[in-house]
């Protein structure tokens, strides 16, 4: 029964939000955010940020299996959770035992399971940042391999850093120093064909960093053109201003080609749109 509200007392002040769940994630997949790693632009290198909850005993930190490196991560679920969908209990098994035994084959089988929960649920506002995450993993690993996602481009008198807001489809390139260069600035434009905006970090440092608005990909094919033209804008800041390193990633992509591990997703048809007349009428000018 509702107690009444009508007596003219204030209720006693009682908590209405806990951190106490009696229900397991063990064998769900979810995204992550791991706070530990958060400091480190673009995310690590071998990352997606999607993966399998190997134990919830704490279901506020609960150990996760990050599904494209393949390691056990403690990571943080305060705030909205979204489950993509449940792994198998034998699957769960086969994920505990290659943490023990083999991880080269445990990423690999990894990773297909991270494809097929794409797969699976399409392209939406939900896995469109894994997505992005992926296909800028790989041009990461063709350019400019290193432990973050990340894109390093020594300029004269420091050095630029460019990764992708996945959220919200920027591109970020942060400087080691407070002022602005317009050079910089000018071969950002002509690298990205795009607004650019700019600003001081608000920390301690406050250096220097350019923002650049991409199009938001509404499928996977879209989100390929858009990691394309990231590449290309990369390979012509690279060709500006490192010259010798540019001819070296050129050979190697000629003799072993270009990842793209979308290319593995299908790509649903998109709703056919066509530009209406300001008039808002049909074309006999009558509304029936």
């Amino acid at each position: 029964m509702i107690p009444s509200t009508g007596t003219g007392h204030r209720p006693e002040a009682e908590p209405l939000i806990t951190g106490i769940c009696e229900i397991s994630l063990e064998r769900a997949i979810v995204p992550y955010r791991n706070d530990a790693a958060s400091a480190e632009l673009g995310g690590p290198i071998d990352d997606i940020g999607l993966g399998v909850v190997l134990r919830s005993d704490d279901l506020l930190r609960p150990e996760v299996l990050d599904l494209g490196s393949a390691r056990a991560r403690q990571v943080s679920f305060e705030g909205p959770l979204v489950i993509l969908g449940w792994v198998f209990s034998s699957t769960l098994s086969t994920l505990r035992e290659g943490l023990r035994e083999s991880p080269e084959s445990l990423r690999r089988y990894s990773f297909s399971l991270a494809l097929r929960a794409l797969d699976r649920h399409g392209f939406n506002e939900v896995t469109r940042p894994h997505h992005l995450r992926i296909g800028f993993r790989d041009l990461v690993r063709d350019l400019d391999l290193h432990e973050s996602t990340a894109l390093r481009l020594a300029i004269p008198g420091s050095v630029v850093r460019l990764h992708l807001d996945y959220g919200s489809t920027t591109l970020v390139a942060r400087t080691a120093v407070g002022g602005r260069n317009p050079a910089l600035e000018s071969a950002l434009r002509d690298a990205f064909s795009g607004d650019l905006l700019g600003g001081r970090s608000a920390d301690a440092t406050g250096i220097q960093s350019y923002h650049i608005p991409l199009p938001t990909p509404r499928s996977v094919g879209e989100a390929r053109s858009l990691m394309a033209k990231a590449r290309r804008g990369f390979l012509h800041l690279l060709a500006r201003y490192e010259p010798a390193r540019y001819r070296a990633v050129r050979e190697h992509l000629d003799a072993f080609g270009e990842r793209d591990s979308l290319a593995q997703l299908r790509d649903r048809p998109l709703p056919r749109l066509q530009p209406l007349s300001g008039s808002g009428r049909g074309s006999s000018g009558r509304v029936h």
